[in-house]
């Protein structure tokens, strides 16, 4: 009796350590959008502390996956899970708690039109902690440093700047909580040689020192091969292929019709 009681213990502490390695989950995810099925079956699961880039084809529904995963869309069937939470069901104080976890950066960096880019970064801190403005004001400097936003646009609108600019105060706000999952949308997208560059430097050493999940979404295959610890080939609504970056690139330098990542 002891020995069985000691197995389940053993058996049920694996299966904890498993489970808690899983950061995210998309189970049988399925969703249509103006009448158009986008996904089908999809299938994916994103690590603790990993660097998972969904790499697809423009038109392919990569933002639209990004936005079910973070809870923005709610699948038509199937489901997403954050550590083990459905946000699509969860109560709203849980989904709070866990969006406090998370960052977004939109592709088209999605700050809000009628509030200054400082204020922009600002916000998440501003609505979800009690820091008082001086800490807020240290932790946006800190985070718009990072990404060279020119300070001299604190004070400007997002329409009186470069879309280049748009998307490193997006970045800036999106880790202005320091969150432990962070989710990209085409984050080089728009940017020029050596702040294409910058981003991801960046990025990379977030991740290096605080060991965050990242779910990346991009058509450039030079940018998830950057900084992809696994990549997964999103076509025809689900995920056809995943693995280490450095065998997915091999398999795609075989593949004779581009566009095409099946085997």
């Amino acid at each position: 009796m002891f020995f069985w009681l000691r197995l389940c213990r053993a058996v049920t502490s694996v299966v904890k350590i498993v489970f808690m390695d899983i950061v995210l989950e998309a189970l049988d995810l399925a969703f249509s959008l103006d009448g158009r099925q986008i996904f089908q079956n999809l299938n994916f699961r994103l690590q603790r502390g990993e660097i998972y880039v969904v790499l697809g084809a423009s038109g392919s529904g990569k933002s639209v996956l990004l936005k079910l995963c973070s809870g923005l869309f709610s699948p038509a069937n199937g489901r997403v899970e954050i550590e083990g939470i459905n946000l699509a069901t969860a109560p709203k104080k849980v989904s709070q708690a866990m969006r406090m976890k998370m960052g977004f950066v939109f592709q088209e960096a999605a700050l809000i039109s009628n509030m200054s880019i400082y204020d922009n970064v600002a916000l998440p801190l501003r609505y979800h902690t009690g820091l008082k403005e001086a800490e807020v004001q240290a932790r946006v400097a800190e985070k718009m440093n990072l990404f060279e936003v020119d300070r001299q646009y604190d004070r400007s609108i997002p329409a009186q700047l470069s879309l280049g600019m748009r998307k490193r105060a997006a970045l800036a706000r999106a880790l202005v909580l320091e969150p432990e999952l962070l989710f990209l949308d085409e984050p080089g997208t728009g940017l020029g040689g050596e702040a294409e560059y910058l981003v991801f430097k960046v990025l990379k050493e977030y991740h290096r020192q605080t060991r965050a999940s990242f779910l990346m979404v991009t058509s450039e295959g030079h940018s998830a091969f950057t900084i992809a610890d696994r990549i997964g080939l999103l076509e025809n609504g689900r995920i056809v292929a995943e693995g280490p970056a450095q065998e997915i690139q091999e398999r795609l330098a075989k593949v004779k019709q581009p566009g095409s990542w099946s085997t």
